[in-house]
């Protein structure tokens, strides 16, 4: 029997919400009975499809299970070992930390981790907390208390996630800016600095502050940088001004920022907090209504956030940084001009690995995937299996390596890449052409790669030593 997590985004509305259940239930139900492990992933993507087709979000996202004991003195959560012939559905599995053991009443696969997050966050990070007497006292705790955690679980640091804080009611304060206290420790003391001020919910008033937070001139990146922008506005939706509030929503939106709306309280105003969240409202809004719901939302934005890769612009250089076995994983929007894409890796410091696909958004490497039957014995064993994958041992640091990926035969509108560090310590520059100004063609030594759209896996990684 198969144990599968996924963070499922709710669809709003009766007619929906029946057949995203019926689907759920059947497509789970179907796989417990045959135990077709090499399905699962078709099984999961028919079901986005599914959504998608209800306009209800689209994209499936890893939940986290069960908290587990990892060791004496630390926990963890239990998650699915990544699986030889579902390296399509990589985002859905994997430790990133210490791996322990079978989780109780659990397939042997299952294991606790110590991490399940592969990807090294990188944010713009922002909240905007509503102070206003209509919030009541409890409910602004509830605030302080989803941001302290967040900020423990998003990667905070100078070269990593940003965060900027707003506290509002009639007016607002700017507790830390995004170009300030890259340290942790710091934004938590940040926060605690926060005041409940009881009064009226001016909620466009510290939008339009979040205008000045989110600008270059107060750190916000660029998007050559590799950080996602992503804002968290927490508030009952009862303010002063809608439609103020709204159009402030829609300035920060047309930069590229995603808003996500919390409700909180025993009423939220539905109609404001769905105006001023990024569609679809599905993945970007949820309600907040005590400490056991904050801990699964919680769960759900890391786990999203885990998995979901950065967009990128075609004809961009990106750089960025990741620790050993952590990833970094890149969205780039496609135009084909050719029938060939070029992607350029400059590495700084560290070692990487690289990897592609057009159709995982998670491409990992295939030795993180092992054999099901090998682990689900009763005695488990570590397995290195083998795949049919490129691999060479190319220049020191500070070369530029080029790879040139040949158009695949049906039409894909992204390519995913993944970057996984080797070393402790790993900067790398990438950059992405369409052949329209460069030239394209395959170099002595640096074969064009063909991307296998019949195994439906990983195909390609180039390792870079270190010099």
């Amino acid at each position: 029997m198969l144990m599968v997590h996924f963070m499922v985004s709710p669809c709003y509305g009766k007619f929906f919400l029946l057949p995203k259940r019926v689907f759920l239930i059947v497509t789970l139900k179907r796989y417990k009975l045959t135990g077709d492990i090499d399905k699962l992933s078709d099984a999961a993507k028919q079901y986005s499809k599914f959504l998608r087709q209800l306009q209800c979000g689209g994209d499936l996202y890893p939940g986290q299970g069960p908290v587990c004991q990892y060791n004496a003195t630390h926990s963890g959560f239990c998650s699915p070992n990544c699986i030889r012939g579902l390296e399509e559905s990589g985002e859905y599995c994997g430790c990133s930390g210490g791996k322990g053991q079978t989780c109780p009443n659990s397939p042997a696969h299952i294991r606790c981790c110590l991490d399940t997050c592969s990807q090294e966050l990188k944010m713009d990070l922002g909240f905007v907390l509503d102070a206003s007497g209509s919030v009541g006292a409890d409910n602004y705790a509830l605030q302080l208390k989803f941001t302290k955690d967040l900020l423990r679980r998003v990667n905070v640091g100078e070269n990593r996630t940003h965060v900027g804080i707003i506290n509002y009611s009639t007016t607002y304060a700017t507790l830390t800016w995004l170009d300030t206290d890259y340290d942790l420790q710091k934004k938590l003391k940040q926060v605690d600095k926060a005041i409940y001020y009881g009064s009226s919910t001016n909620t466009a008033l510290a939008l339009k502050q979040a205008n000045d937070v989110f600008s270059y001139k107060r750190g916000l990146r660029e998007v050559e940088e590799g950080a996602t922008p992503v804002l968290f506005v927490i508030t009952d939706g009862a303010s002063n001004d809608q439609k103020a509030t709204i159009a402030a929503a829609a300035v920060l939106k047309n930069k590229g920022i995603q808003i996500v709306s919390v409700g909180v309280g025993n009423g939220p105003n539905l109609d404001e907090l769905y105006a001023i969240c990024t569609p679809p409202v599905s993945d970007n809004y949820f309600a907040m209504s005590n400490y056991a719901a904050l801990e699964q939302k919680l769960n759900q934005f890391t786990s999203k956030s885990c998995s979901e890769p950065a967009p990128v612009p075609l004809n961009t250089t990106v750089t960025g940084e990741c620790g050993k076995d952590k990833y970094k994983f890149l969205k780039i929007e496609i135009t084909w001009v050719g029938n060939k894409i070029m992607i350029s890796v400059k590495l700084f410091n560290g070692k990487v690995k690289l990897f592609f696909s057009f159709t995982s958004r998670n491409p990992k490497d295939p030795t993180d995937f092992e054999n099901y039957e090998q682990i689900t014995t009763a005695s488990y064993t570590q397995s290195t299996p083998t795949y049919g994958t490129t691999a060479r041992n190319l220049k020191a640091a500070n070369d530029e390596v080029t790879l040139i990926i040949d158009k695949p035969d049906t039409d894909e509108e992204f390519v995913y890449v993944g970057v996984k560090g080797v070393e402790d310590d790993n900067k790398f520059e990438v950059k992405f052409d369409d052949c329209e100004k460069v030239n394209c063609n395959s170099s002595p030594g640096l074969p064009a790669m063909k991307l296998s759209m019949v195994l439906m896996a990983v195909c390609v990684a180039l390792f870079f030593p270190m010099k």
